[in-house]
């Protein structure tokens, strides 16, 4: 039977994690055998490799990188081994309820450069107990025992004795590999499954400035992060993931953005769920995410994507972020050939910003260290430019994020 939907999933010391976001996939209400699913194994340490003899009822391959090429790069392998037309791309520890295949299927039927985005509905879930958890992780599991009583009975039958903060962290100190926590027969019941899932509140606030104006927000793009689902031939034209990025972040944000600009058609579907299993975090994750947002900067080098670093030195604001970009977009189509140094500027301090950072410098000075301020004669033009567009009193957000750069 033609497979209708491949689901790609890589995976990097992840197990046993992935097992049951494998099992939660036999779930599924699609029907099976038009399903398969790719996991790529980005050449773990763990025990990953057990996972190639897995026999699910849908359709199941399992690739071994022989290096470790990271996310971007497993996730393109994943789509040249494709045999289904629409795309979903997962991560290997999320779990997903039994609908989560049909609710995408059912929007590629029908539109055309679709992009399929999950809503607000975002948990996490804690489903092992890992002896590499941090001690803010410990507290935040116990935390969450208090206001759940199936969550706490799940951590008593593991700990085997009563639960408190002190006895939930030697236990924890004592393991020597991940103890099962949420169990298979917890995803067979979606309702037990939803009860023991915490739901991100933060997940909703772009989603939330965007209601009612997501078509033409040019913030839409910035919502398309993580899992998604696209037609492979949509995904193809694209050009697939950028493989530079290496380690954790931005290059689902920079696959995003050059959707975007290939005019797809972003959709939130609000009843997609998805359920991330905690783990360890990754040593090299602060790291990494400074290194592949400068990076995204780097080969993007426009206001739409250097607004994103604003962040750092401005309480996040996506309606002052708007603002600023639509002025922006009409000071360059009013004055196509004018304004030139005051724009580049505005790009300058913005990408100096992610230098700093990546360097472990705080993100100020950035005119000195920019070098901006060393041409007396060019700062000067600049700084002519930036009152003549403030005089025409249309552009204040964007005069704004100017003279911010500038003094902080």
């Amino acid at each position: 039977m033609e497979i209708e939907v491949t689901i790609i999933m890589p995976s990097y010391n992840r197990y046993p994690l992935n097992l049951l976001s494998l099992y939660a996939l036999e779930k599924q209400s699609f029907d099976l055998s038009k399903m398969e699913v790719i996991l790529i194994d980005d050449a773990s340490t763990d025990q990953t490799p057990k996972i190639k003899e897995y026999c699910p009822p849908y359709h199941f391959q399992y690739i071994l990188n022989r290096t470790n090429v990271g996310v971007a790069a497993s996730r393109n392998t994943g789509l040249r081994h494709a045999r289904g037309e629409i795309i979903i791309v997962l991560d290997a520890e999320t779990i997903v309820p039994p609908n989560y295949v049909t609710l995408n299927r059912q929007h590629h039927l029908t539109h055309e450069k679709s992009v399929v985005i999950a809503g607000s509905k975002r948990g996490r879930i804690y489903t092992f107990l890992s002896p590499d958890f941090t001690t803010n992780q410990i507290n935040a599991i116990y935390k969450w025992s208090e206001k759940n009583s199936l969550f706490k009975q799940r951590l008593e039958e593991a700990v085997s004795q009563e639960l408190t903060l002190s006895t939930l962290r030697t236990h924890n100190s004592l393991l020597q590999e991940p103890q099962q926590v949420v169990k298979r027969e917890d995803i067979d019941d979606i309702k037990k499954l939803c009860s023991l899932v915490k739901y991100k509140s933060y997940a909703n606030k772009l989603l939330k400035y965007l209601k009612g104006n997501f078509d033409s927000s040019p913030l839409r793009w910035m919502a398309c992060l993580g899992f998604l689902s696209i037609k492979r031939s949509f995904m193809e034209q694209v050009g697939g993931y950028e493989e530079d990025f290496k380690g954790w972040g931005s290059e689902d944000a920079e696959f995003a953005y050059r959707l975007y600009k290939a005019n797809a058609n972003f959709i939130i579907e609000e009843d997609l769920e998805t359920y991330h299993q905690e783990h360890p975090p990754s040593s090299s994750k602060e790291e990494d995410a400074n290194r592949n947002r400068l990076l995204f900067q780097l080969k993007h080098p426009v206001l739409d994507v250097s607004i994103r670093a604003l962040h750092s030195i401005h309480p996040k604001d996506y309606g002052l972020m708007e603002k600023i970009i639509l002025e922006h977009q009409s000071l360059t189509a009013s004055f196509p050939n004018e304004f030139h140094e005051f724009n580049q500027a505005i790009l300058t301090l913005l990408h100096q910003i992610r230098i700093n950072i990546a360097e472990n410098r705080p993100p100020v000075n950035l005119v000195q260290n920019s070098g901006i301020g060393d041409d007396s004669i060019a700062m000067e033009r600049i700084l002519i430019e930036r009152d003549q567009i403030q005089s025409y009193g249309k552009y204040d957000h964007l005069v704004w994020l100017f003279d911010k750069l500038s003094t902080v």
